[in-house]
């Protein structure tokens, strides 16, 4: 599990998810950068206590809670004053906000610049591109509130495992195109693309033969699939020249900071320092708990 699905969940979410390289790439410079990845690290190394604890005592506390999803509002609604459950409701609308807008943004980008540009009008100005952008964002508003309500009035789990399931169908052939893209410079185009059309056909097929495997191993087993299938894919194709891949492939370079920032690297202020101290903690959860 921890060397396939959880992996590759993890390249996915935090290398090539909008949510985060949205906010990356608006940092003030790249040690910023840098600092806020690592300090995002610290933060969801909370998350177990604000996830996990809540469930490990709800069901003393509510043992005739029908749905599962209800908790965290029952406990809110419970537990709190009346001043910090407002407190508490504001930030996590605010939280909900920022996510969506995310979303929101990611999806009109790839719509707009993936689909409408190079497909349905080449020659679209400006405003006209902006004016699908936002029209395709109202129809993916309006899909996901439908959605939402499938799912609340349905569901026969709670949600949370719903979305790691369908983070399973196709986050594979992503973190496989993004790993094999910037490590390994024999990668092509034929065998990044094997592995995203391979991925979703693959994971159906594994849910439907094996509906009691948990997501995580059938993630892990379509994940090294996709691997396999990439590298093999791309030694029976052309390579691409050394000059196009200038800047893409990750090497020693690609760790230092422009020279106008390497002073702010030093001591305590090296992101690397302060990575080594939480990954650590992490890997001696993993160790002591596992």
């Amino acid at each position: 599990m921890y060397l396939g699905g959880l992996v590759c969940i993890s390249v996915f979410y935090c290398a090539t998810n909008q949510f985060l390289v949205q906010r990356v790439l608006a940092a003030k410079n790249e040690w910023h950068a840098r600092m806020g990845v690592v300090f995002g690290d610290y933060l969801k190394f909370l998350v177990p206590l604000i996830i996990t604890v809540p469930a490990l005592v709800a069901p003393k506390l509510f043992p005739d809670l029908e749905k599962p999803d209800q908790l965290f509002s029952v406990l809110v609604a419970n537990l709190l004053p009346s001043g910090l459950v407002g407190l508490v409701m504001a930030g996590l609308i605010a939280a909900v906000m920022s996510h969506l807008s995310g979303a929101i943004n990611s999806c009109t980008s790839i719509l707009t610049n993936d689909i409408y540009l190079p497909y349905i009008k080449k020659d679209a100005t400006d405003a006209e591109a902006v004016r699908f952008g936002k029209m395709s964002g109202a129809v993916v508003i309006i899909v996901g509130v439908a959605c939402s309500a499938m799912f609340i009035s349905h569901s026969e789990k709670p949600v949370f495992l719903y979305l790691m399931n369908a983070y399973g169908w196709f986050t594979p052939g992503i973190a496989t195109m993004f790993l094999l893209g910037i490590m390994w410079k024999r990668t092509t185009n034929a065998g990044a693309l094997a592995a995203g059309i391979l991925t979703i056909p693959m994971s159906i097929v594994l849910d439907q033969a094996m509906p009691g495997m948990p997501f995580f191993n059938r993630t892990g087993i379509v994940f090294w699939t996709c691997m396999i299938v990439c590298v093999v894919v791309s030694l029976m194709t052309k390579p691409k020249p050394e000059a196009q891949l200038a800047g893409l492939i990750w090497n020693k370079e690609s760790l230092q900071l422009p020279e106008d920032q390497r002073a702010m690297n030093r001591g305590i202020r090296n992101p690397a320092f302060w990575w080594a101290i939480i990954t650590a903690a992490v890997l001696f959860f993993y160790i002591r708990f596992a």
